[in-house]
C-alpha cells in the first residue's frame, strides 16, 4: 500500500487546512495509507477527516523547532509520498532529501507570498525570496492553487516548468446539511429583507471593514433593505465591531464566529460577497458557487477572477474601493445570474477532479 503524508501547520478552520483535509479523505478512499502531520494543535476539522487517517502533531511553537521531530518520524515511517503546504513549511521539508531520495517531495503553495508578506521589512522578504529560490528546486513538483500564485513564485525564482496550477478542491455536498446553531442570528435567518453573507477569518486581508462602508452606502444611496451575516472570527473582530458601530448597522450586521459548516447558511442567502485585498485562491467563493448562490468579489490578486472567468460568473469590483462594491452588490442583486451555470462551474472543482490532478502528478 502506497502511503502519503500531508505536511500541514494546524487542523483550524481555515482554507489551506480545508483543502489539505479533503485531499486526505480522497487518497485514503483510492486506498492509500494516509497521514496528517502538523506543527501545533487544534482540531476543529476533525469531524471532517476520515477516521482512518492517521493524525500526528509534533507539538512545537516554532517551526525551526519541529525539524528534529520532522526528521524523526521520516526516519521511522515508510513516506512514499511528502506533501508540504504553504511556506516556510514547504522550506522545511526540503530535509527529506538528507534522509530520504526515494519520498516523492510536492509543495503547496497557497499564498500569494508577495502580497501576504508586503508590510514586512527589506531583509525579511529578501530571506524569503532566497529560501524559495535555494530550497524549492529540491520538491519533484509545486503545486499553485492559482494562476496568480504561480506568477509570483515564478518571479521568486522557482522554475517555471517545475510549477504547476491546480486549483483547491470543493468538498461534495452530502446529504442533509443543517445549521448547527442559530447563534443569536435568527433574526438574519428569518429576514424577508436581503440576505448577504460573507465567510473568512476576520483579518486585514479580507478587509471587512471595506464590506461594512459597502452596507452603509447601500443603504443610504440605493435604499436597499439587507441583512449581513459574517461567518469567522479572529484579530481585526474589535476593529469591525467599531466599524459597523460607527456606521450605525449593529441592527442588521451578525458576527456569530466560526462554524463547523458554512454550507446551509450559504443556501439561506441572497448573495454572497468577498471583500478581500488579496486571496490565494478563494475556495468559499466555489462553494457559494456549489449552492447557486450570486458572487460579488473584490478583483484581488489571486484566484477570484479565475474562478469567477473575469466576471463572467460573477461580479467583480475594484480592491478597497467601497463605492464600487456597494455597486457590485447592488447590480448583482437586482440581475443575478443563472443558477445553473454557477453550479456547474463548481463542479469543476469537485474533489474528484482535483484529486485526479493530483495522483497524475504523484505517478509522474
Amino acid at each position: 500500500m502506497k502511503s502519503i503524508c500531508f505536511f500541514t501547520y494546524n487542523l483550524t478552520f481555515g482554507g489551506a487546512e480545508k483543502v489539505v483535509v479533503y485531499l486526505a479523505n480522497y487518497f485514503v478512499l483510492k486506498g492509500m495509507e494516509v497521514t496528517l502531520l502538523t506543527i501545533s494543535e487544534g482540531n476543529d476539522l476533525q469531524e471532517a477527516i476520515n477516521p482512518e487517517i492517521k493524525i500526528i502533531c509534533l507539538n512545537k511553537d516554532k517551526i525551526i523547532n519541529a525539524i528534529p521531530s520532522l526528521i524523526k518520524f521520516l526516519k521511522t515511517n515508510n513516506v512514499d509520498n511528502f506533501v508540504a503546504n504553504i511556506w516556510p513549511l514547504t522550506v522545511v521539508s526540503s530535509c527529506i532529501r538528507l534522509v530520504s531520495l526515494k519520498t516523492k517531495l510536492l509543495f503547496i503553495e497557497h499564498c500569494n507570498l508577495s502580497e501576504e508578506f508586503r508590510n514586512q521589512s527589506i531583509i525579511f522578504r529578501f530571506a524569503q525570496t532566497a529560501s524559495i529560490r535555494l530550497f524549492y528546486r529540491f520538491a519533484h513538483e509545486v503545486i499553485a492553487v492559482s494562476a496568480g500564485v504561480k506568477e509570483d513564485l515564478v518571479k521568486k525564482g522557482v522554475k517555471e516548468s517545475k510549477v504547476s496550477v491546480i486549483y483547491n478542491p470543493l468538498e461534495e455536498l452530502k446529504g442533509s446539511r443543517t445549521i448547527e446553531s442559530t447563534k443569536n442570528i435568527e433574526k438574519w435567518i428569518n429576514s424577508k429583507d436581503k440576505k448577504l453573507i460573507s465567510v473568512g477569518e476576520l483579518k486585514k486581508q479580507k478587509n471587512f471593514p471595506n464590506l461594512i462602508k459597502a452596507i452603509g452606502i447601500l443603504q443610504k444611496k440605493y435604499f436597499i433593505k439587507l441583512q449581513l451575516l459574517i461567518l469567522g472570527d479572529g484579530p481585526e473582530r474589535k476593529n469591525i465591531e467599531e466599524e459597523i458601530s460607527r456606521q450605525k448597522l449593529e441592527g442588521i450586521l451578525f458576527l456569530p464566529g466560526w462554524v463547523n459548516d458554512p454550507v446551509p447558511y450559504l443556501y439561506l442567502a441572497d448573495l454572497f460577497v468577498l471583500p478581500s485585498d488579496y486571496e490565494g485562491f478563494g475556495v468559499v467563493i466555489t462553494e457559494a458557487l456549489s449552492t447557486g448562490l450570486n458572487v460579488v468579489s473584490t478583483n484581488c490578486k489571486s484566484g477570484p477572477s479565475e474562478i469567477l472567468k473575469d466576471g463572467e460568473l460573477g461580479y467583480l469590483c475594484r480592491v478597497n474601493d467601497p463605492d464600487d462594491l456597494a455597486k457590485s452588490i447592488n447590480e448583482a442583486l437586482n440581475n443575478p445570474l443563472d443558477k445553473e451555470k454557477l453550479i456547474a462551474r463548481a463542479n469543476d472543482f469537485s474533489i474528484e477532479n482535483i484529486g485526479k490532478l493530483y495522483e497524475e502528478k504523484l505517478n509522474h
